[in-house]
């Protein structure tokens, strides 16, 4: 019997082992895995549930506990300054001299008041008190702080109540009798001196501060007065009403912190309480209670199981989901690196910033992108150069062609102009001739001019001579004045760079100006340039023209456009030659004037001036 027993045994065992042999190696795993470890770990999940249930609930009571432990700190920080005030006030001998004297009309009484200021000083100093109210027996006339106690205000109970109380402290749940809102509020009787009773004192506790010390609370604190009324909770709903969750409560009485287990809402709930007397006030009590569903307590245990399970199978799938996504981004991070050194090889140097990251590859690509727009860079400075380099070329052979037009015979016109000067000068019209002088020089360094540097003595002699010309036209119309505080002797520059800008001023400034007309020049070194300023006080540009006119000296050039072609061919020639900081920067005043400052380089001498020009 035993024998066909073991035998049946090692029979079922070896048909299970041939089983196992014959289940892919992908299900063995599976299998131990679950067997060696979900099992285990749900077994294990299951008795820590179980065995950590009383832990979390005492732990959760602990923690309330040790909450309102705090909020007791806090409410009794409130109470004591409550009643502090009021003693303050009770002490006080003005409020007798304020109450007991008979006044002949409202205005010794308002002054009197007005002397009373201590109200005012105790709600602007403590934040914590809302309002302070002083229900006078007195019939005069009420402001915001005091007031009479009619026959109605008389035979309320809070009323009736501070006056049973013979002067010590009590606290009630009331309404401001200003505002429809109820307020915590402390109650006192005041009596004179001789013991006549001058009305009753109500100091109403903010509600804001109570909400600020309860905010953040985990489970919503109960403040309850006298186990009968709750004065403050998160649920305004509740406020004002009997706090049902102490009502099965039979230590209305008790002190401290004690645990009732009760049903609130129809749910299991467990309330820590915290009960105290307010200072002075040892007829009344305060109760901070929380309540903790034991449903939402239990909840968390319970979950530890599923918890675990979540996190298991979440950190296998997240570590292939990762080993997948590290293996896609690099392969799609080096083909993007690769597609870009293909396109840089292929001269293509616009490269979008696609690969982040401070890794290797995100380096070598953050490197290709600089090397790459440094390339464009430097291509797009050399090609733009030469464009303009081109057309200002272009330009001058332009101006050549056109001054060989006119320079049909120079010689002729010197000699003509020099004949007409002869003839007004033997007809004794000497300013005749004094100006066909100057134009005759002013014409001859224009045709003689080139496109080499010029010493800008000379320039300044052409400025000269074109004023000198202005003012003999004008006449005391117009004056100017030309300063120059350092040396220039050694100065070249463009030709034909000043009068533009001088002839500007004369003909878009001072032409049309009322009175004398002034024109300034003066030239200086700084440490970085070379400053020429052309001032005048004519009649200036509008704000809309002064704009479009400095927008205009920075844009490409517009064939189509013929405004500022002085003062923006004068701009372009000394940014293309000089660099980038230097140019022309143009300021005006409506019928104030104009000052337009020129920067140039401080270069000197033949050498430096023409290798710029000719760069």
């Amino acid at each position: 019997m035993l024998g066909t027993v073991g035998g049946t045994s090692m029979n079922i065992l070896k048909k299970v082992f041939t089983n196992l042999t014959d289940i892919r190696i992908r299900h063995k795993l599976l299998g131990i895995f679950i067997v060696v470890t979900l099992v285990p770990i749900v077994l294990v999940s299951i008795y820590l549930t179980y065995g950590m249930r009383e832990v979390v609930v005492n732990k959760s009571l602990n923690e309330t506990h040790a909450s309102i432990e705090k909020l007791e700190m806090r409410l009794n920080t409130i109470f004591n300054r409550a009643t502090n005030i009021a003693d303050l006030i009770y002490m006080n001998k003005d409020m007798e001299k304020l109450l007991l004297p008979t006044y002949e009309n409202n205005l010794e009484i308002y002054n009197a008041y007005n002397l009373y200021p201590i109200f005012d000083e105790y709600l602007k100093y403590y934040n914590e008190i809302e309002n302070i109210q002083f229900f006078m027996t007195k019939d005069m006339i009420t402001n915001s702080y005091f007031i009479y106690a009619d026959d109605e205000v008389t035979r309320e109970n809070w009323y009736q109540q501070a006056l049973s109380k013979k002067g010590y402290i009590s606290w009630i749940y009331k309404k401001d009798h200003w505002k429809n809102q109820k307020y915590l509020t402390l109650t006192r009787a005041v009596y004179s001196s001789n013991n006549v009773l001058l009305g009753v004192l109500c100091v109403y506790i903010s509600p804001d501060v109570l909400d600020e010390i309860s905010k953040n609370e985990v489970y919503d604190a109960y403040i309850s007065l006298n186990h009968e009324t709750i004065v403050h909770t998160k649920s305004r709903d509740l406020i004002g009403f009997e706090p049902t969750f102490l009502r099965d409560s039979r230590e209305k009485d008790r002190l401290g912190n004690y645990v009732l287990d009760t049903n609130y809402h129809d749910e299991e709930v467990k309330v820590n309480v915290l009960s105290f007397h307010p200072v002075k006030a040892l007829e009344d009590s305060i109760q901070i209670s929380t309540i903790i569903p034991v449903k939402d307590v239990m909840k968390e245990p319970n979950q530890v199981l599923l918890k675990g399970f979540i996190v298991v199978i979440g950190c296998i799938l997240i570590s292939i989901s990762l080993i997948v996504l590290f293996i896609r981004t690099f392969d799609r991070r080096v083909n993007l690196l690769k597609h870009a050194m293909n396109k840089v090889s292929k001269g293509d140097f616009e490269i979008k910033k696609q690969i982040e990251g401070k890794d290797e590859i995100g380096e070598v690509y953050r490197e290709l992108s600089i090397t790459a727009e440094s390339i464009k860079k430097l291509i797009n400075e050399v090609y733009i150069h030469k464009i303009k380099e081109e057309k200002w070329k272009r330009k001058q052979k332009e101006s050549e062609f056109k001054m060989l037009s006119s320079q049909i015979n120079p010689h002729f016109l010197y000699n003509t102009l020099e004949m007409i000067r002869m003839k007004a000068f033997m007809n004794n019209d000497v300013e005749v001739a004094n100006i066909v002088k100057l134009l005759s020089k002013m014409m001859r360094s224009s045709l003689e001019r080139t496109d080499q540097p010029v010493p800008l003595e000379s320039e300044i002699d052409i400025v000269t001579r074109y004023l000198e010309i202005q003012k003999l036209r004008f006449g005391e119309k117009i004056e100017y004045d030309i300063s120059i505080t350092c040396d220039i002797s050694t100065y070249k520059v463009f030709p034909l760079l000043l009068q533009p800008i001088v002839e500007n001023s004369v003909i878009h400034g001072l032409e049309n100006k009322e009175g004398r007309g002034e024109v300034e020049i003066i030239v200086s070194e700084n440490d970085r340039y070379l400053v020429i300023e052309i001032n005048d006080n004519g009649i200036g540009i509008t704000d809309s023209v002064l704009k479009k006119l400095r927008l205009r000296l920075n844009q490409p050039e517009d064939p189509s456009s013929t405004n500022h072609i002085g003062l923006y061919n004068v701009h372009q020639r000394i940014k293309l030659h000089y660099g980038e900081e230097f140019g022309l920067k143009v300021e005006s005043t409506r019928f104030q004037g104009t000052t337009v400052t020129m920067n140039l380089p401080l270069r000197k001498g033949l050498d430096n001036d023409e290798k710029s020009i000719n760069h």
